[in-house]
């Protein structure tokens, strides 16, 4: 490491030692960051968040993951604007993952986990030359964030490898690994090619406290995670994704006038009173 308002570009692409964002948090000098990125990809920021905080999400979402606890089958697309927060789970050929929806419009349950990845969304709207607070307001665009949490269980867990974006506006990732290659798991995991097109196996550089950051438009998936010699045999990470929700006009009308007819209709045959 060096002095606090250095850091070091590695021929890795991994960046280190930062100012303090927050009291969990550490980061670079954002443009130093999306330089790297624009030239490889991908960079991995170094120990930026704090132990304390990586071990209490590993306790917070360790036992999350259940079949008990999902009540979704998707885990990729069509947010609707203010539906409740809720876990996923699916099995299919391109994927295999459980994965958490946690949307700003709800109460979360866990304050210091929001205004981190606030934080960093923040950081990475500066990367991108957007607003500090571009996605967390409202727009005519409904552009914004949510935070997603994703777990593929060792043995089945994988994504097929794909790129995204928003048209012509570049996605740029970040993620926080909560578990990690060679102590979770010990194949697979996060892959990305980089700019000359080769690929590269991202999980192997990153340890406790780094954060990964990739541009969206290269080509990136998970392969199958396998090994399990920890209480969290698999891949858990979180980051929040931007994204354009779909308005929820046709459904929410749809959905109004039925509670407003049946309303009236218990106020006819005197079962409610309306005033």
């Amino acid at each position: 490491f060096v002095s606090a308002n250095k850091f070091i570009v590695s021929k890795n692409f991994i960046l280190r030692k930062f100012m303090n964002i927050h009291e969990n948090l550490k980061l670079p000098d954002h443009k130093e960051a999306m330089n790297a990125v624009n030239e490889k990809g991908f960079v991995i920021l170094k120990n930026c968040v704090s132990s304390e905080f990586i071990d209490s999400q590993r306790k917070r979402w360790g036992q999350m993951f259940k079949h008990k606890n999902v009540n979704r089958k998707f885990v990729r697309g069509g947010i609707i604007l203010g539906e409740p927060d809720f876990i996923s789970y699916s099995d299919i050929k391109a994927w295999c993952m459980f994965r958490s929806f946690e949307f700003l419009w709800n109460k979360t349950s866990d304050k210091i986990a929001l205004d981190l990845h606030l934080e960093i969304h923040k950081f990475r709207n500066r990367m991108q030359g957007f607003p500090s607070d571009y996605g967390l307001n409202y727009n005519e665009d409904n552009y914004g964030i949510y935070i997603s949490t994703s777990f593929y269980p060792s043995g089945k867990g994988m994504m097929l490898a794909h790129e995204d974006s928003h048209g012509d506006t570049p996605i740029l990732h970040y993620m926080l690994p909560y578990t990690f290659k060679g102590k979770d798991y010990s194949h697979g995991g996060l892959t990305c090619k980089d700019k000359s097109g080769k690929l590269n196996d991202i999980d192997i550089n990153v340890e406790p406290g780094d954060i990964i950051f990739f541009d969206g438009r290269q080509e990136h998936g998970v392969d199958l995670v396998k090994g399990d010699n920890t209480e969290i045999p698999g891949r858990l990470a979180v980051f929040t994704i931007p994204t354009h929700f779909s308005p929820s006009t046709r459904f929410g009308v749809m959905k109004r006038s039925l509670e407003i007819y049946a309303k009236e209709w218990a106020n006819q045959l005197g079962l409610i009173k309306l005033g």
